[in-house]
């Protein structure tokens, strides 16, 4: 048998949908019936053919294959819950699904992503209708339906998992590995709004690493936006090429740009624990940390093992440039001990008592400020002061993070409680009379020269 069938419809073959065709062409013999031809799935274009195997070793399964409209009128005809503009233009996937009586029809659809764009502007990521990439679907067409497995490949974004949908939507979308953009890595979760809003975010693991974050992306919320709320519960949070937090917990939202507060531990030293704050601006996002034992979060970090004690405060705004931030710090009450370079400024100057008072119970310093600039490879030290009835010191200079190399100067100024006068005409940690000195070298070997 052979024919065609013009001006088909029906709201039976597809439940909840009306499926209508200009024409189709229908053929059967001894082996089976096939139907095919292009139609519409309510507004969603298709051209596909519907194979019907005969015989008692076909057991009642039949099959749907072939190409179906992908844009953003499948995503509203199939309630699949994705915001407003996460996919504009159209596209074509390739797509089967298997019918067996008496079960769930079986699901599976590929597609190269050409002429489909897609957007996820609180991560800063983008594809254009231009470009390619692959996404494969394998689901169950269930009521609801559920996507047992999904895999995304695109530029910049990789994720494998799995979707449950709930009537009007999403519930919980779970990908076990998400790769965005080189700067995340992780487990994410998504779970469901209702339809046309946001979904919830979840990191539950994994590795974000700030120096690669792409700085352009952000928000597209605006201040006026409800943002998206986001759960994070990072294996490691990369800041630079040796300060790193770990069990990194906070809540953020991406209203007017990622904005929160943390929890971490600095380079997974428990006692070194700090929290923080993160707000968005022009530019990126800036950072406040607080810290209740400077000397622990000092030495976890790998910048200065010989202090005791102390509250940190420390605030990142970010630069132009990929992982560098302006820095400022301030640490007070804070005593330091068995300073190897200090010892031979000390030294140099010949100052009585002080080397003593060093090689003891230390030093200590009441006020230490600084403003700096951190980028994956250096500190650079603008301004920097320490200040305490002993001594004050002034600082500039710069600090490598890979070997701990430095090259800097400032002023040493013993007696600094009877000699902080010279404040009015000096600057903070420089008395009335002080010496000038140059560091260069490491921690361990420092080459000194006092005047």
């Amino acid at each position: 048998i052979a024919g065609v069938a013009t001006g088909v419809s029906s709201d039976r073959l597809v439940p909840d949908k009306v499926v209508t065709s200009d024409s189709l062409d229908i053929a059967a013999d001894e082996k089976g019936l096939r139907v095919s031809g292009p139609g519409r799935i309510g507004k969603v274009w298709f051209d596909v053919a519907y194979v019907l195997p005969f015989g008692r070793e076909a057991q009642g399964r039949s099959h749907v294959e072939g190409t179906v409209e992908l844009s953003p009128t499948t995503v509203a005809e199939f309630e699949l819950g994705l915001p407003s503009g996460m996919v504009t233009g159209k596209g074509l996937g390739q797509i089967r699904i298997d019918f067996a009586k008496d079960q769930p029809a079986k699901l599976t659809l590929s597609s190269d992503l050409r002429g489909l764009g897609l957007l996820l502007a609180d991560l800063g990521w983008t594809k254009g209708q231009d470009g390619r990439g692959q996404l494969d679907i394998a689901a169950t067409l269930s009521k609801p339906a559920q996507v047992d497995s999904i895999t995304l490949d695109a530029p910049g974004l990789k994720a494998e998992g799995a979707i449950r949908l709930a009537e009007g939507g999403l519930d919980l979308a779970r990908f076990d590995r998400v790769q965005l953009g080189g700067w995340l890595d992780a487990p994410v979760e998504l779970r469901g709004n209702g339809r046309g809003r946001a979904p919830d975010i979840s990191v539950t693991g994994g590795r974000v690493d700030l120096r690669r974050l792409d700085r352009k992306g952000g928000s597209s919320n605006g201040a006026g936006g409800a943002g998206i709320p986001i759960s994070v519960a990072l294996d490691r949070l990369v800041i630079s090429q040796s300060i790193s937090l770990t069990g990194f917990r906070g809540n953020f939202s991406t209203r007017g740009g990622l904005n929160g507060d943390f929890t971490a531990r600095v380079n997974g030293i428990d006692p070194a624990r700090i929290a923080g704050t993160v707000v968005p601006m022009r530019g990126g996002t800036a950072v406040r940390v607080q810290s209740g034992d400077a000397g622990i979060t000092l030495a976890a970090a790998g910048m200065f093992t010989n202090a005791v004690g102390g509250t940190l405060d420390l605030q990142l705004v970010p630069r132009a440039a990929a992982g560098s931030y302006d820095g400022t710090v301030n640490i007070r009450r804070v005593r330091v001990r068995n300073a190897p370079v200090l010892a031979g400024l000390l030294n140099a100057v010949s100052v009585v008592g002080l080397l003593e008072q060093l090689n003891g119970e230390g030093i200590v310093f009441n006020q230490m400020d600084g403003t700096f600039v951190l980028t994956p490879e250096r500190v650079v030290v603008t301004r920097g002061s320490a200040v305490g009835a002993s001594m004050g010191v002034s600082a500039e200079g710069s600090f490598r993070l890979a070997d701990k190399a430095f090259d800097m100067q400032g002023v040493i100024s013993p007696i600094y409680l009877l000699n902080g006068i010279g404040q009015i005409v000096s600057k903070k940690g420089e008395g009335l009379f002080g010496f000038n000195y140059r560091l260069r070298g490491t921690a361990d070997k420092p080459a000194i020269s006092v005047n």
